[in-house]
This record gives C-alpha cells, sequence and structure tokens, in this order.
C-alpha cells in the first residue's frame, strides 16, 4: 500500500484522472484533463506513480492504473472518489425520511407524538448536515 503522505495533491489529482478515464493516455491528455499547467507536470506526476507502483507505461508510452488506492477520508464509488463523510451524511438522510415516513400517518390521524420522535428528528437533521458540511469541505479542499 502506498504512504499517503507520498501523493501530493497534484500527484493524487493526475491518480483520479487516470482512473476515472479507465484506458492507457498519454502525458497531454492527463495535463488537459487533470487541468495542470504543463506537459511536463503531467509527466513528471506520472512518474511518481509509476514508481509508487499504481501506474504502469504501456509500449507506446501511455499511462494506466495498475493498481486503485484510496486516501484517507475517501471512498472510491464506481469511478468517483467522495468524501466518507458523504456516506454517512446519506445515511442520515435515509434515516430522516425514515423518521418522516412514521411521522406523516401520525399527523394525518392526529395521533400524539412524543417529544423524544421531535428531539430525534432535530438530532437526524443535525447530523446530517454537519456530515454533508464537512463532505464539501473536504471535497473543496481535494480540488485546490
Amino acid at each position: 500500500m502506498v504512504a499517503e503522505d507520498e501523493l501530493n495533491a497534484a500527484t493524487f489529482q493526475t491518480y483520479v484522472y487516470l482512473v476515472k478515464v479507465g484506458k492507457p493516455v498519454g502525458p497531454r491528455d492527463v495535463m488537459r484533463g487533470a487541468n495542470l499547467s504543463s506537459p511536463s507536470v503531467a509527466y513528471r506526476n506520472l512518474q511518481k506513480l509509476v514508481d509508487l507502483g499504481l501506474v504502469i507505461k504501456d509500449n507506446y508510452s501511455n499511462y494506466v492504473v495498475k493498481e486503485k488506492v484510496s486516501k484517507k477520508g475517501y471512498v472510491w464509488v464506481g469511478k468517483t472518489l467522495i468524501p466518507s463523510f458523504a456516506i454517512f451524511g446519506f445515511i442520515f438522510i435515509g434515516v430522516l425520511i425514515g423518521e418522516v415516513a412514521i411521522l406523516i400517518p401520525h399527523l394525518l390521524v392526529g395521533a400524539s407524538i412524543q417529544e423524544s420522535f421531535w428531539l430525534l428528528m432535530v438530532v437526524t437533521v443535525v447530523s446530517a448536515s454537519i456530515f454533508l458540511v464537512q463532505a464539501l469541505q473536504f471535497r473543496i479542499k481535494q480540488k485546490r
């Protein structure tokens, strides 16, 4: 496994682009796709990925992902890298939908609703909000 600190932001951005493309690409394609400043920066990042054993270079000087790894705090879902906090946020959104589904029949019938249920809904909304805001902050941090 690769030490996370060996992958700086630009190198990891290059790696994420290679995973998303899923086919062999050259340094110029990487430069355009990963929004790098020049082909030499793309080449340097690709060489670092080759040295780490994450990418292989074929006979046509194209690069393809050899091993798929994730960075701390992120999870691969298909070819998309998402923050782990987003998963937790969506779990809480699902729980909130379930709570609302339980609440609606009680409101339609006019049954009494315990205060603890309202507290549960508030805690669920706050938890989902915190996790989704954290996920957004991770996403913004990744873009830099």
